[in-house]
Parts: structure tokens; C-alpha cells; sequence
């Protein structure tokens, strides 16, 4: 009985008090299961969640992305963010975005971040963009997680 109420405690203790690893796992996640827009959708569900996508950035967050052969395209601030985002959304009639392979580090201040992953994104149209390795820098600011810098990582062709 003693065993089985410690299992629960150390349970309930990991649920209600995350590690920082898994804080930031569920917010990699989140980021991609919140860009998924559906045909169909109305433009207030859209706004809802290109506020959503853009909340999880920092207020001087920095977004640094291939643009195929047309170089690297870089968005600063939060602001800039959202409005790239509404207008993406605003622009695609659906759009499927998946992460994979999500690893995070954790720094030994336990308030900064990184974390790698695997992308993929598709429209309906059946335009892929194909899959692109990301890596997402994080700080701690205020006790909340904010992403502060994400990129395509150049990789070997």
C-alpha cells in the first residue's frame, strides 16, 4: 500500500510539475498541431490560432527560414511574426504541418533551450514543401517559455 501511494505521489508530482525537457516538448508540439488550418476553415479560427502560434514567441523572437533557391528570408519580432502568419494562413486554403523527431537540451541554467526537429508541410493542393530540419532557441522569461530564435538548419544535399 505504502509502494502504491508513493508511485501515485511521484505520478502526481511529474504531472502537475513537468521538467523543463518535456515543458518545451509540449510546446514544439503545440506549435505544430496549432498551425494545422483545415479547407474550410473560418478566418476567425485562423486569426485564433496565428494569436496562438505567435504567443509562443518572445516579444524579440527572430525566425531565420530557407526560401528553396531564393535565399533566407528573416522575420523579427513578434509582430512581424503574427502578420506572416496571418497572411500565410489567410492565403492557403489548408495547410498540414507535422514535426518529427523532437529532441531538447536543456542548459545547465535550466532557463535556456534548444530544440531540434524534423518539419514537413503540405497544402491541399498537393504542393509539399518537403522535409526541413528546424532548431527552435528558448528562454525562460518570467516563468513562461518563449521561443527567441528558430531557423533552417542547412544540411548536406
Amino acid at each position: 500500500m505504502l509502494a502504491l501511494l508513493g508511485a501515485l505521489g511521484f505520478w502526481l508530482w511529474t504531472v502537475l510539475f513537468p521538467s523543463p525537457e518535456k515543458v518545451v516538448f509540449r510546446m514544439i508540439s503545440k506549435l505544430g498541431a496549432t498551425a494545422n488550418i483545415q479547407a474550410g476553415e473560418g478566418a476567425i479560427s485562423r486569426a485564433s490560432k496565428a494569436a496562438t502560434v505567435s504567443s509562443l514567441f518572445a516579444n524579440d523572437a527572430e525566425i531565420a527560414f530557407d526560401v528553396n533557391e531564393a535565399g533566407t528570408r528573416t522575420l523579427s519580432g513578434r509582430d512581424e511574426i503574427h502578420e506572416a502568419v496571418m497572411g500565410g494562413f489567410a492565403n492557403v486554403p489548408s495547410l498540414t504541418v507535422q514535426f518529427y523527431d523532437i529532441t531538447v537540451q536543456v542548459g545547465p541554467d535550466k532557463q535556456s533551450a534548444e530544440a531540434d526537429c524534423n518539419a514537413r508541410a503540405s497544402t491541399d493542393s498537393n504542393r509539399d514543401f518537403g522535409i526541413r530540419e528546424l532548431r527552435f532557441q528558448l528562454k525562460k522569461r518570467d516563468g513562461d517559455w518563449k521561443i527567441t530564435r528558430a531557423e533552417t538548419v542547412k544540411t548536406l544535399q
